[in-house]
């Protein structure tokens, strides 16, 4: 049995590489804090975010909230769903160095990856124990 051809592992996969990248990119930050005019960096959204927010490929539909009844609330963006995106400002704080690092900002974003691999890891298990209960073995994980 071939598991890559699964699309949820393929995209839970995918979110866990680019999680790994992405703390490899905030630990390069940290490191450079104190480098003169060096410049944060951060890793552009991942196809994950891209299917969930449905501009990606076709194969995922947007998420939008649906009103079953005439009294039903149609959520902050209207009937057309979406939701309220985060907003990122681009201005760092910069040190008379000429350095944009601020440590807060990155622990801040490791924290998020960290919460984001906690999920995506026991997404995971999840589904290797369904697949096991429907192989017959039981759910041991």
């Amino acid at each position: 049995m071939n598991l890559d051809h699964i699309p949820l592992r393929g995209q839970l996969v995918r979110r866990m590489d680019f999680l790994a990248a992405r703390q490899r990119v905030i630990a390069d930050n940290v490191a450079n804090a104190d480098t003169p005019g060096y410049r944060p960096k951060d890793i552009a959204p991942s196809a994950f975010a891209r299917e969930l927010a449905g501009t990606g490929s076709a194969t995922l539909a947007p998420v939008t909230l649906a009103t079953t009844a005439p009294g039903h609330l149609a959520g902050p963006r209207g009937a057309a769903g979406g939701g309220v995106a985060p907003r990122r400002a681009d201005d760092y704080e910069i040190a008379p160095s000429g350095n944009a690092v601020v440590l807060e900002e990155q622990m801040a974003r490791l924290a998020e990856v960290q919460m984001d691999h906690a999920t995506i890891t026991s997404l995971y298990r999840k589904q290797i124990g369904l697949l096991r209960m429907a192989l017959g073995g039981g759910n041991r994980g």
